[in-house]
């Protein structure tokens, strides 16, 4: 509202002053030709006056004296001139005597009468040449004949005082007129304007502050045909098209909330169903390592139910069989950790102990008991903001695919080809200068042919036989590796191994440490 407030002062205010411009312009037209009218009549008046004295000397006798100091001083006050002057070609007379400057001029046009027989006007301003501020006198001279014959001039000097204060009489009126016109022409023409085009303005602000997105009002009346109305019909209709693109935006948020949980379903189901996998190759692989301690232990057994076995052989049997019983808790025990659920709400991981863990793990493998695991864990910071079990995932499913790699080059290189599987850590930042942790994954194996650089991370994609890859192992750690705020890569080339790198972000609990 105080906007329409200052459109009405400022309305009101551009009114007043152009109704005044235009009066007062209109004022000074009419004020110009008024005073050229008035001018033109004192001096037809003058001539008029001066030619009647003129040929009143026409009835009178040679050598009579035509205009006596007497008579020119009741010429000049009917007149109402500063100056009359008389004169012939012997005798210039005027009333009064010495009247003005002017009469310098006076007299050239005296002579120049006299000479050409001819009456003169002359208007001579006294102020400054701008119309309506100069004053001008006015001098007239008119032949004077006697009995026919050209006998002399006579002529005056007429300052128009009678016409300037008309002129200035008339000029308070028109002030009072336009005064008076500009309040009532304001006070119109604002109230029209203001129903005209500021009320609705109004109208259009309050309901826009006003509108819901449930209410269906228009703008303004439907009957308005001018330029408001028209307008009025617009927003309606683009008010119509904001809650439609509002229902759909809705609708959209929707559809897509339902597909994100959909694809966080899907993507928990492709994890469990590769951690599965990874769980049943570890089994598979422990199977050597359990069989042969089950082995050992029937074999103590056996011995402890010979009824010669001495005491002290018994204890040792008995120690041994326990020690190959603990030795296959410990790798039942890692096989389960590795496969039970663990929380990942904003938990954090340390890396190193996890990858001592894993790898002490799969160096019970029997797949990779001829590869040489080297730590070089040289991060000074490595508790990241990200759930161990996800990270379990993730560099377990790197391990294996070295594995799988060292493995296809022994198969193409021979048993004579050593493998060896390099873990390094430190800690770096980003462009932003935040801290993070690189894990790096080296391995010796078969490397990456160069067609298949660009289809690691998709999914279902793999290079193993089939039955023995599902293809879903590097997609899904690329997934949990962004879903952390992190980042991974692999570099390597077809018979030169592979290098994994994984980039993590530090929580903010390890920069506090």
């Amino acid at each position: 509202m105080m906007q329409a407030k200052g459109i009405k002062s400022q309305l009101a205010i551009t009114l007043a002053v152009l109704l005044t411009i235009g009066m007062v312009l209109i004022s000074l037209v009419v004020t110009i030709f008024w005073q050229r009218s008035l001018m033109g009549a004192e001096t037809e008046k003058a001539r008029a006056v001066l030619s009647i004295v003129a040929g009143m000397s026409d009835k009178m006798t040679p050598g009579e004296e035509a205009l006596p100091p007497k008579k020119l001083e009741q010429l000049r006050q009917t007149l109402e001139a500063s100056c009359v002057m008389f004169a012939n070609n012997v005798v210039v007379a005027s009333s009064p005597e010495g009247c003005s400057p002017q009469d310098i001029i006076l007299q050239e046009k005296l002579r120049q009468v006299i000479s050409t027989g001819t009456a003169t006007t002359l208007s001579i301003s006294t102020g400054p040449d701008i119309p309506l501020f100069s004053r001008l006198l006015l001098v007239l001279a008119v032949p004077m004949k006697t009995q026919g014959m050209q006998q002399g001039s006579i002529g005056a000097v007429i300052p128009l005082q009678s016409v300037y204060k008309q002129i200035t009489q008339g000029r308070h009126i028109a002030y009072i007129y336009i005064l008076v016109n500009v309040i009532i022409l304001t006070t119109i023409g604002f109230f029209r304007l203001v129903k005209v085009v500021v009320r609705p303005i109004e109208n259009l602000v309050t309901l826009t502050n006003t509108y819901q997105s449930d209410e269906n009002i228009p703008f303004l009346s439907d009957q308005e045909s001018n330029e408001f109305g028209q307008l009025s019909i617009a927003l309606n209709r683009m008010l119509h098209r904001i809650d439609e693109d509002r229902r759909k935006l809705r609708e959209t948020v929707r559809s897509l909330e339902k597909a994100n949980q959909q694809l966080r379903t899907t993507q928990q189901q492709m994890v469990q169903t590769e951690k599965m996998a990874a769980i049943g190759r570890l089994a598979a692989g422990l199977a050597h390592e359990i069989g042969n301690p089950i082995g050992i232990i029937q074999g103590y057994v056996e011995m402890l139910g010979q009824p010669d076995l001495a005491q002290n052989e018994q204890q040792q049997f008995s120690r041994r069989s326990l020690q190959e019983l603990e030795r296959i808790n410990h790798l039942i025990h890692q096989l389960l950790n590795f496969s039970r659920t663990r929380p990942n709400d904003s938990e954090s991981t340390l890396i190193h102990p996890l990858l001592h863990e894993l790898v002490g793990m799969l160096q019970a493998q029997k797949k990779s008991a001829s590869i040489t695991f080297q730590l070089h864990l040289d991060a000074e910071q490595d508790l990241v903001a990200a759930g161990a079990e996800g990270l379990h995932q993730v560099f377990l499913n790197c391990l294996l695919n070295a594995i799988d790699a060292i493995g296809e080059a022994m198969g193409k290189f021979g048993d004579s080809h050593q493998g060896t599987i390099r873990l390094s850590t430190s800690n770096t930042t980003n462009d932003e200068g935040r801290p993070f942790i690189q894990i790096s994954l080296e391995d010796n194996g078969i490397g990456i042919k160069e067609k298949d650089k660009d289809s690691l991370f998709d999914p279902f994609f793999t290079t193993k036989e089939p039955g023995k890859g599902t293809g879903l192992g590097l997609s899904v750690s690329y997934a949990l590796v962004e879903g952390v705020g992190g980042q991974m890569r692999i570099q390597g080339r077809e018979g030169q191994g592979a290098t994994v790198f994984i980039l993590l972000p530090l929580s903010a609990e390890s920069m506090s440490r």
